[in-house]
């Protein structure tokens, strides 16, 4: 029986292009490309938005993200993929997130739905927010556990996030310069998307052709959710955590200020 899911894994694979098959490379697919999301990146490939699918840019307990050429508005674009996994997601951390969110019905809610609704709620935010002006991959399309993107780097590698830089940032940009882009983008966030964040930290922000982009959005509430505020204080006192070890001094209640506009 394994051997038999080994050579139908295969022929997805194939009919998929996958780009290139090292061994972790191929025990990442095994464990995330089940036959459900198989179909699912079938779809979008008919639809003509996936060439072929390519390396891993990341992993997680919740997402894998996968590097695919792609096609969008008849250009060839590079993409994110965006894989969740429907077995292994941790759904209780996404409940906060989602009740309270005044667009979505969570009534009766099974736990797949779960996934392809939290799938849909990136997809929007991001929408809202890169209509706002705010920094963040453009979405191109979403199906169930699959959510297509704008992949940002340069030949199939990854901008690094600010975590993986790490110290180093201080000669790759002005820092303070820096750090008050970033709370621009959330002030346009907020003001203009009406979106608060909810995980800013190191690992959710890229350095990005100089520019600070804000990524995983599948968290973000709508201003008028009951835990907004604190969500936003929680970002501001991660912001300012990280940026403090490169003597950025301000106060929380002075960057809430500028966010909020008060």
């Amino acid at each position: 029986m394994k051997d038999k899911k080994l050579r139908e894994l295969d022929k997805y694979l194939d009919a998929l292009r996958i780009k290139e098959k090292d061994s972790e490379e191929r025990k990442i697919y095994e464990e995330v490309l089940d036959g459900r999301t198989l179909k699912t990146l079938y779809k979008l490939s008919a639809k003509g938005y996936i060439k072929a699918l390519g390396g891993v840019i990341s992993t997680g307990k919740e997402a894998n993200v996968f590097y695919a050429d792609g096609v969008v508005d008849g250009k060839e674009v590079p993409l994110a993929v965006k894989i969740y996994r429907i077995e292994t997601s941790e759904f209780y951390k996404m409940d906060e997130y989602l009740f309270g969110d005044k667009r979505f019905d969570m009534r009766r809610v099974s736990r797949k739905e779960l996934i392809f609704i939290w799938v849909e709620k990136e997809f929007r935010n991001l929408e809202r927010a890169f209509e706002a002006g705010v920094n963040v991959p453009q979405p191109y399309a979403y199906m169930k556990n699959v959510l297509l993107m704008e992949f940002l780097g340069e030949d199939e590698k990854a901008s690094p996030t600010l975590v993986e830089i790490g110290k180093s940032l201080i000669d790759l940009v002005d820092v303070e310069e820096f750090f008050w882009k970033i709370v621009e983008n959330l002030k346009k966030l907020y003001r203009d998307a009406e979106l608060v964040h909810a995980d800013v930290s190191e690992y959710n922000i890229m350095l990005h052709k100089d520019e600070p982009y804000l990524i995983d959005m599948g968290q973000a509430v709508l201003v008028d959710h009951p835990y907004a505020n604190s969500y936003l204080e929680r970002d501001v006192k991660n912001l300012l955590r990280f940026f403090s070890k490169f003597n950025v001094k301000c106060s929380i209640e002075e960057i809430l200020s500028e966010i909020r506009g008060e």
